[in-house]
């Protein structure tokens, strides 16, 4: 599976957009980095960066729930804080040089599961947040 950015997939035209962008193109760069042991340290500073986008990104949709009052905060933070427990445990795995597991095959692994998580969170709980801040936006 290959991740498409779609335009019914922006939440705000602005920041929280700018920074989604930004993890897909990650997850993107992360997907075709070849599976083999030559290309590992070059997946893992793409995972890095990716992590640190992400904390940014949280960091910044939070401010922007906590200040139109989301009332899916609270499970939104919960999912934020899994999410990125989930990221820094790919980040073990691939980094895991003696493993039972080749690195080709945790880099499959990890393919599907970033894939997964970007479209997962984003249409169970991004989108609820996108058609709330509908409500703010001047028209």
């Amino acid at each position: 599976m290959v991740l498409d950015w779609r335009e019914e997939m922006n939440i705000d035209h602005g920041g929280l957009d700018a920074d989604h962008h930004e993890q897909h193109d990650l997850i993107r760069r992360f997907v075709a980095t070849p599976g083999s042991e030559e290309h590992r340290d070059a997946a893992l500073d793409v995972l890095h960066a990716l992590r640190r986008q992400t904390i940014r990104h949280f960091a910044r949709e939070e401010r922007v729930q906590a200040s139109i009052r989301f009332p899916h905060i609270a499970e939104h933070q919960a999912q934020h804080a899994r999410l990125l427990e989930l990221l820094d445990e790919l980040i073990e795995q691939v980094e895991a040089r003696e493993s039972a597991f080749d690195f080709g095959y945790v880099k499959r692994k990890a393919d599907e599961v970033l894939q997964f998580w970007f479209l997962d969170h984003f249409a169970k709980a991004d989108l609820k947040l996108r058609n709330y801040l509908a409500r703010y936006t001047p028209r």
